[in-house]
């Protein structure tokens, strides 16, 4: 009985060390993104990927966006 319980608690352990890593890769995450919109990366990202509409128009845009695809 008594190796069966150091089992449990060794087991309950390591979920707990997961789920505070998963946690903390989360929270690591979200500060990422949060710093990237907070200097303009994510903005310069977007704009970036919508330069092909609004150089040409509607028709050069659209052909564009067809022919990278």
């Amino acid at each position: 009985m008594r190796a069966n319980s150091r089992r449990v608690r060794g087991q309950s352990s390591v979920e707990y060390a997961l789920v505070l890593l998963a946690f903390l890769a989360v929270a690591v995450a979200l500060f990422a993104i949060w710093h990237a919109a907070n200097e303009g990366t994510l903005l310069d990202i977007a704009r970036r990927g919508s330069s092909h509409n609004a150089r040409g128009g509607l028709t050069v845009g659209l052909a564009q966006d067809l022919a990278s695809y």
